[in-house]
């Protein structure tokens, strides 16, 4: 019996742990994407990373617009990073620090579209200090609405 009982555990466990191992990992996405701005071939290959939504806002001839494709730049060295899977999107929360030392929160909201993930929204997070720094997966436009109403509440 006692045999019996490990080897049910171990399927148990196992089995857990394939499931884990299927999930989606919103950060494999994310470091292509930087592996893309690094090479500089971003702007011909942005459709391969965020929603037609998102770069209706994007013109790739003008260089602040292009920020909205280089968002990796934000972050100089990344920290920690998590995220949380629904059904058509799912949120990437990173944190990291900028070139100029200071912490800040990338939040970035990814939707599947034709069974492949895209960048759909982001959200930065300039922080007052590391202490700061998101400890759960944190969806952009919460993170958002979160900033905005400590604004209006100070």
């Amino acid at each position: 019996m006692k045999y019996f009982s490990i080897l049910i555990l171990t399927i148990v466990f196992s089995g857990c742990s394939t499931l884990k191992n299927n999930e989606v990992q919103l950060s494999d996405n994310y470091n292509q994407l930087v592996q893309e701005v690094k090479e500089g071939d971003i702007v011909q290959n942005r459709y391969k990373y965020f929603t037609s939504n998102y770069l209706k806002e994007v013109n790739p001839e003008d260089a602040n617009s292009k920020l909205l494709l280089k968002l990796s730049n934000y972050i100089n060295k990344e920290i920690s990073h998590y995220q949380i899977l629904y059904d058509s999107y799912g949120c990437l929360s990173i944190n990291g620090i900028d070139e100029s030392k200071e912490p800040l929160s990338l939040h970035i909201e990814y939707k599947v579209e034709n069974n492949m993930w895209f960048i759909n929204y982001i959200f930065v997070s300039f922080l007052e200090s590391s202490s700061n720094y998101v400890i759960k997966p944190t969806c952009p436009r919460d993170a958002e609405a979160k900033i905005l109403e400590t604004m209006h509440n100070n």
